[in-house]
Formats: C-alpha cells, sequence, structure tokens
C-alpha cells in the first residue's frame, strides 16, 4: 500500500473544508467542529501508519497448485527477522546436555564457547595437550593454565556436592 503523505493531506484539508461550512450551516459551535476535525484528523493518521505497515501480497505471484515462499514479496523482506540460525545445538558439544549434576552442568554451559571446545578436545576427543593446543591454536602453556582452570572449577562444584550429599554420576 503506497501514501503519499502531501497529497493526502492537501485532500484532506479540502475536505474538511467543504465540512466545516456544512457544519457551520448545520448550526454546529466551534467547539464541536474542531472536534469533529480531530476525529478525522486522528483516522488520516491511522490510515497512513496502515500504509506504512502493510506490504500488498501479490497472489498472482503464486501459482494455484505450487506455493513458492521463495517468491513472496514478504519473505524476502523480512527473511532476516522470521529466520533464525540454531546456535544452542552444537553436535561436538552435546554431550554436556547429559550431564546430571546440576552444579557441574551449570558450570561448563557457563563457560565461553572456547573453554567448552578445550574441554571436549581434552576429554571426548581424547586429544593430548599439545594436539589440542595446536588444533585450537593456541600455546601449549594456555592449554595447561586452562586445564588447572577447569580442575579448580570441578574439584570445587564436587565438594559442593559431596558436601550437600548428592549422588554423583556413576555413585548411584
Amino acid at each position: 500500500m503506497k501514501w503519499n503523505n502531501g497529497k493526502e493531506r492537501a485532500k484532506f484539508e479540502r475536505e474538511q473544508k467543504e465540512l466545516r461550512k456544512q457544519y457551520l450551516e448545520l448550526g454546529m459551535t466551534e467547539f464541536q467542529i474542531k472536534a469533529m476535525y480531530d476525529f478525522d484528523k486522528s483516522y488520516l493518521n491511522l490510515l497512513q501508519r496502515e500504509a506504512r505497515h502493510t506490504q500488498k501480497l501479490e497472489l498472482e505471484l503464486f501459482d494455484e497448485n505450487e506455493y513458492d515462499e521463495a517468491k513472496s514479496p514478504l519473505l524476502k523482506r523480512f527473511f532476516n527477522k522470521v529466520s533464525v540460525e540454531d546456535r544452542y545445538f552444537d553436535d561436538r558439544i552435546n554431550w554436556i546436555e547429559e550431564i546430571d549434576s546440576e552444579d557441574i552442568y551449570f558450570a561448563i554451559k557457563a563457560m565461553s564457547e572456547k573453554d567448552k571446545n578445550i574441554l571436549t578436545c581434552l576429554v571426548f576427543d581424547d586429544l593430548t595437550v599439545t594436539q589440542t593446543a595446536r588444533y585450537i591454536g593456541v600455546s601449549h602453556q594456555a592449554i595447561s593454565k586452562k586445564v588447572k582452570k577447569f580442575k579448580r572449577i570441578f574439584e570445587k562444584r564436587l565438594r559442593k556436592c559431596r558436601s550437600r550429599e548428592l549422588p554423583l554420576v556413576g555413585e548411584m
């Protein structure tokens, strides 16, 4: 729907000029005429908003028997707003979802993607620290520091679990 604001406003003012004459002939007061004008102007603004936020769906673009979404002008215009990339599930780190201990689960979920990737390389891919460093693209010392950090995090969480006497995975 297209809207030419200047043209529509000029047309509106011409119509209001004629209506004002008719209202005066009918004996309306200035207050009543102003109220009618304000109401009509709010309706004009509503039409303008509708025109600005509405796009005509041209159905003749589509074959009756075959609907091709790629031809939709609305889909083309708003594709980025109606589509998402699934970043939640990564096959490489799906093992995290299988952790039974809430404390450890949340500790790992809170880690950066890089830390999760390092942990996956070390634990599930069975890579050495040197191989992991080469794979990630960092130094051997950086991975060694991460391993120490992981140990501190998990030892703290395990102590917390044991202090609450919660069963750990494998102890059930």
